[in-house]
This record gives structure tokens, sequence and C-alpha cells, in this order.
């Protein structure tokens, strides 16, 4: 099954190519979209400097992430457990959930005088909301089975809140950790356009330099990395999730 989905795989990213070049040939998509051979030689010119710049991106990408699953994991928790923590902290989070990271740019470059500092709050904002949502949405659906059990034996709060509604709600919590990390990988271009070294950095050279090759080369790099990071946690979320069936059987 996985060697037949690997092959589907790779034919779907064949043909997608293949359709990439008979558009080009044929003058279907606008004249200034380069051709997919123009951004395989574009990768192979920049081969030398792509690892550098990768490397930027990810140390951004990582401060930022690392912060979000500090702070978001804990208070999500608390909101969706404690009714009191979540009627002081829900107001806020629904105020500035909808902001676009994008629109926090000018704040932290005025806030922060490191370019790493000032990029990583932007992907510390765009990762934040997905995980602190999953997370308050996995321990405010705990099944009340669960905690009537675990009170029945004597558990006490703390007890029942990390060995009881904890596993419960890490599906929940590892399912916005996904599309956390999907979302901050995206902020990292954003985040990166208004100076701090890396992919997005070097797309807005590319573009003043008018090189669309190198442009569409750096965008290829961008989605290949995020799809290995996403790849990761999925297959740490199944490994990590194993135990599940056995958990809900204990109830």
């Amino acid at each position: 099954m996985k060697f037949r989905d690997g092959l589907t795989s790779l034919t779907s990213i064949t043909v997608f190519t293949l359709l990439w070049e008979l558009a080009s040939e044929i003058r279907i998509l606008p004249a200034t979209l380069p051709r997919p051979i123009d951004v395989a030689f574009s990768i192979y010119t920049l081969i030398d400097k792509i690892p550098v710049h990768a490397y930027h991106s990810i140390s951004h990408f990582m401060a930022g992430f690392a912060m979000a699953l500090v702070i978001a994991i804990p208070i999500g928790a608390l909101s969706g457990w404690y009714h009191l923590v979540r009627a002081f902290i829900k107001p806020i989070v629904e105020i500035i959930r909808p902001i676009p990271p994008i629109a926090w740019i000018p704040f932290a470059l005025i806030s922060f005088r490191n370019d790493f500092e000032a990029s990583s709050l932007i992907i510390f904002i765009g990762s934040f909301f997905p995980i602190f949502t999953n997370t308050f949405l996995g321990f405010s659906n705990v099944p009340l089975e669960y905690v009537e059990i675990a009170k029945t034996l004597g558990a006490s709060d703390l007890y029942i809140l990390v060995k009881v509604a904890l596993p419960s709600s890490l599906p929940s919590i590892l399912s916005g950790i996904r599309t956390g990390v999907g979302i901050g990988w995206m902020c990292v271009v954003a985040a990166e356009m208004f100076g701090p070294p890396g992919l997005g950095l070097q797309i807005m050279n590319m573009r003043y330099l008018h090189d669309i090759s190198a442009v569409a080369a750096y965008m290829l790099i961008i989605g290949v990395i995020g799809f290995i990071l996403e790849r990761i946690v999925r297959i740490v979320e199944i490994k990590t999730l194993k135990w599940q069936k056995g958990f809900i059987r204990q109830f």
C-alpha cells in the first residue's frame, strides 16, 4: 500500500510537471511564468546558496514555533478545562486571532532591533492560534465519563487534568500542531521579506533582479521544506497516538 501510494504521488508530480511544460510551450500560461527546465537550472546554479538561506529560514521558524508551543498549549489547556480561565482568555484571543500575521510586521520592526526576533514573532503569531484553538477544543471536549470514573476512583483534579484530560486531548493537540507547522512555515516568507536573511528575502531579491526563474526556484524549495516538516509531524502524530486504542479500552 505504501509503495503504491508513493508511486501515485510520484506519478502526480510527473504529470503536473509535464502539464506545466506543455502549458508553457503552447503559451496558455503568462509569458513571465518560467518553464520547469528553467526552474531546475536556477536550482542548479543556486545549489551552493540554497542550504544557507534554508538554514536561516528554518532557524526563524523553529524559534517562533517553539514559542508558540510553549505558550499556546498551557493556555489552551487551562482555558479548555477551567471555566474562569476560559472566560478571561477567550475574548482576548478572539479579538487578536482575526488579525493577519503580516499586519504585525510594522509592530515587530519597531519593537525589535534584531531581525531574528522580529521574524520569529511573526511566525509565533501564525503558529499560536491553531495550536491554542485545537488544544482548547481538546480539553473542553474530554468525555465526561472519563472524568466521572476517575473521580469515583478518588483521583485529584490535578491527576485528572494530567492523566485523563491530557491523553484524551492529545489527538486534537497534535492536529493543531500540524496545522500550526503549516501556517507558521507560510509566515516565514512574509517574516523575511523585510530584511532577515532567508528564503523569503531571496525571493524579494530575485524579484528586484527580474529573475523569475530564481523566484520560482526558491518558492519550490519553500514548498519542499514545508512538505517535509508536515510529514515529520504526521509521523510523530501517528506514532504518538498508537496508545490511544488501549487508552480508550481502559475506560
